[in-house]
């Protein structure tokens, strides 16, 4: 069976043509070992058939728990070929966390390291293929080795291709389904959009929690070209990025716009030929530039910016790419048009469009739109509707304000709600606020974003105790510790403060404002 007829999957027929036409050309590469797109292919066909060993029929939800690596590219796509569902289960979460996660998407067999597997709890190795083990909540039985041969099943559209899990206003994680149409209608439209192409280079940078692993890696196999890589530290530090840029000659990257603000800190020496970039793609914050951020884009006069905005529920709905001229770039660029098949509407709190120039909230309609959240139907009918102007067309209620603006593009005007953004992670503060509060020394619990640029933007809670501690320090010192065993790093607040009380707004809401203004203090 040639590579393009064995599969169903809608996002993974260009790569299979690339394993036909470029087999031998470069698919993937580590600092352990690159690997070509037969051996991708080869290797992602593993994948899917042990699971199929294992008893994951399509629609299986299997947790994806694997360091930065070859291993995490190739598992990715031997899950979609499987037709199973893939719960990305970032290692770097607390144990708790991903325990959640597993118990509430119904885990029951995860791919992952060795190392990491011994976190999750309740989970037995049954097989291994390499580096890669297969760990099962089942009694622990003798498979044989090696998996049978693969046999593509039927994957339609609108079967789910993986859940993520994002924050919750109840204190609950909310797991986000998204399905195969949705992320090929993303892909195809990606490619399409993107100035890269066959052997280009593209850094896998995204956390693998976080949707934009697919976007990154699907794009660049689906364009054939090669996904670089890289480990925590080059991930972190701008001057190993810069260095791993050069090294590996990456061309694009997606990354939050912190990360573009820490790059154009150490971006003296950059030049097109030590770092040939042609796209950085970012989302998750509002684009700021800076005359940092605008010099070294001036340094690199082949590499474009693109602003992408959209929700987990939706990934990418609205696109902008800044202009050549750089002297041109506004200093909060426009959030653009919708993609390929989506559209935005701005509405009144009635969900009605409002004309173009006034503000309302945006709502997402179209092939962008994923099915809703897991588990959560009342949540779900509360933020997935149907489009104002087509009762007939998915659409998703943002959350979001913003406006048309006359030249006709979409403008971003921050959120409506709590839920907020920092350094490229949506984190619900109410989430936060929920665990913090359940403590029983604490009396009431608020946590806002400090800080306006976004190199600045942190996390502060604010904390009224039941009774006066004895060491205050040691107290909120005491509660940070608990957060981080019990919330990923980014949602910890940087400070926690004491105070006697809340201040409140005329209405009577706690004043948000009034304590983000402190903490910035």
């Amino acid at each position: 069976m040639s590579p393009d007829s064995d599969t169903t999957v809608l996002v993974l027929r260009a790569v299979a043509e690339h394993v036909r036409r470029t087999p031998d050309a470069e698919a993937v590469r580590s600092a352990h070992e690159a690997l070509d797109y037969r051996t991708l292919w080869e290797r992602s066909a593993q994948v899917a058939a042990r699971l199929a060993q294992l008893g994951a029929a399509p629609g299986t939800p299997v947790g994806v728990h694997l360091e930065r690596s070859a291993d995490l590219v190739v598992t990715l796509v031997g899950v979609l070929r499987s037709g199973c569902v893939a719960v990305p289960l970032d290692v770097g979460y607390p144990a708790e966390r991903l325990r959640f996660m597993c118990a509430d998407a119904g885990v029951k067999l995860v791919v992952g390291h060795q190392g990491p597997l011994s976190r999750l709890g309740g989970f037995s190795t049954v097989a291994a293929d390499r580096e890669v083990c297969y760990a099962s909540t089942g009694p622990a039985r003798p498979v044989p080795d090696p998996a049978p041969a693969f046999e593509a099943p039927e994957v339609t559209g609108d079967d789910i291709a993986y859940i993520v899990y994002t924050s919750g206003s109840t204190g609950r994680p909310k797991g986000v389904r998204y399905a195969h149409r949705n992320l090929a209608n993303l892909v195809s439209w990606q490619a399409d959009a993107s100035g890269c192409g066959p052997g280009d280079r593209t850094l896998q940078f995204a956390p693998a929690s976080f949707d934009v692993t697919y976007q990154e890696v699907l794009t660049a196999l689906g364009e054939g070209g090669t996904v670089v890589c890289c480990d925590e530290d080059e991930r972190l530090d701008p001057q190993l990025l810069w260095d791993l840029i050069e090294r590996e000659r990456v061309n694009r990257l997606f990354i939050p716009f912190v990360m573009i603000q820490s790059l154009a800190l150490f971006a003296d020496e950059a030049t097109p030929r030590r770092h040939p970039l042609r796209e950085i793609l970012t989302s998750g914050e509002q684009v700021q530039c800076t005359a940092a951020v605008r010099a070294m884009f001036t340094r690199l006069p082949d590499c474009r910016l693109v602003n992408q905005w959209g929700t987990t529920e939706t990934h990418v709905a609205t696109w902008y790419e800044l202009p050549a001229d750089v002297t041109t770039w506004a200093d909060l660029p426009s959030i653009g048009r919708p993609i390929t098949g989506t559209g935005v509407r701005v509405c009144d709190p009635d969900g009605r469009p409002v004309p173009d120039g006034e503000v309302g909230e945006l709502w997402i309609t179209g092939a962008a739109v994923g099915p809703g959240y897991l588990g959560l139907p009342e949540r779900t009918a509360r933020s997935y509707r149907t489009d104002p102007l087509d009762p007939a067309v998915p659409a998703y209620r943002s959350g979001d304000l913003g406006r048309v603006t006359p030249d006709g593009l979409l403008e971003f005007l921050g959120r409506e709600d709590t839920q907020v953004k920092v350094r490229g992670f949506r984190i619900e503060l109410g989430e936060i606020e929920s665990v913090l509060a359940a403590d029983p020394s604490v009396a009431q619990a608020v946590v806002v974003v400090a800080g306006s640029a976004a190199e600045e933007r942190n996390l502060r809670a604010f904390l009224v105790p039941k009774s006066a501690p004895e060491d205050t320090s040691a107290w909120t010192a005491g509660l940070l510790a608990g957060l981080r065993d019990r919330l990923p790093a980014y949602m910890v607040p940087v400070r926690a403060d004491v105070v006697g009380s809340l201040p409140r707004t005329p209405s009577g809401k706690v004043d948000r404002l009034a304590l983000a203004t402190e903490g910035a203090a």
